[in-house]
């Protein structure tokens, strides 16, 4: 007499080729899905890193001199707007990392809109050889006087470095930093910027 269907054997024989061969495919569309999630996440990485180069440049390149700088921070003195070869506090940039909101930002004097110009020259303090340009900073964010705009967000580190010991005389600025993604902070990336015009205030002169 001729068997006819399978065996309970030949049954689990079938059942587990079956689920070998669906898990054998599925590790390989995971494995496909996660090659092109990474590749989408480094030129993610890579958008950032020249947006971040771009934004810098912005700001570095055509200001006239350093004036302050620690390790996460740099100060700018971007124009001389009054023409006076001497810094008042609204031609500063202070570009800082913030490591609470992993933030790269650049801040600036805001004066109040409602005041008048004579009000604004009044405060807007001219800087000198001794001027402390951190306090000068608190000074302005504790009136309310300070504003910014991120730069660059989701920054894990971020660190400056100039050729000269001397901020005034430096013209040369090395940013080293790393970003943050989907797997992990990325490997430290640099960016280096000249100022175009290097023209330190009268007194540094």
């Amino acid at each position: 007499m001729k068997r006819r269907g399978l065996s309970l054997l030949e049954m689990s024989l079938a059942i587990g080729i079956t689920a070998i061969i669906g898990a054998a495919i599925a590790s390989m569309m995971a494995a496909a899905t996660n090659s092109l999630t990474s590749k989408d996440d480094g030129r993610q990485s890579a958008i950032r890193v020249a947006t971040t180069q771009i934004r810098l440049g912005a700001y570095i390149a055509p200001s006239r001199c350093i004036l302050d700088k620690d390790n996460t921070s740099i100060t700018l003195w971007l124009e001389d707007s009054r023409d006076s070869k001497t810094v008042h506090a609204s031609e500063i940039r202070w570009i800082q990392f913030d490591d609470l909101t992993h933030e790269l930002k650049v801040q600036f004097v805001n004066f109040p809109e409602e005041w008048s110009q004579s009000m604004i020259d009044a405060s807007d303090i001219e800087c000198n050889s001794l001027t402390d340009y951190a306090s000068l900073f608190d000074s302005f964010k504790s009136n309310g006087w300070i504003d910014s705009i991120a730069l660059v967000d989701s920054i894990n580190s971020c660190n400056f470095w100039i050729d000269t010991s001397n901020p005034f005389e430096a013209t040369h600025i090395c940013i080293r930093f790393s970003l943050e993604s989907t797997y992990g902070n990325t490997n430290d990336s640099v960016i280096d910027e000249t100022l175009r015009l290097h023209q330190p205030p009268l007194e540094q002169q």
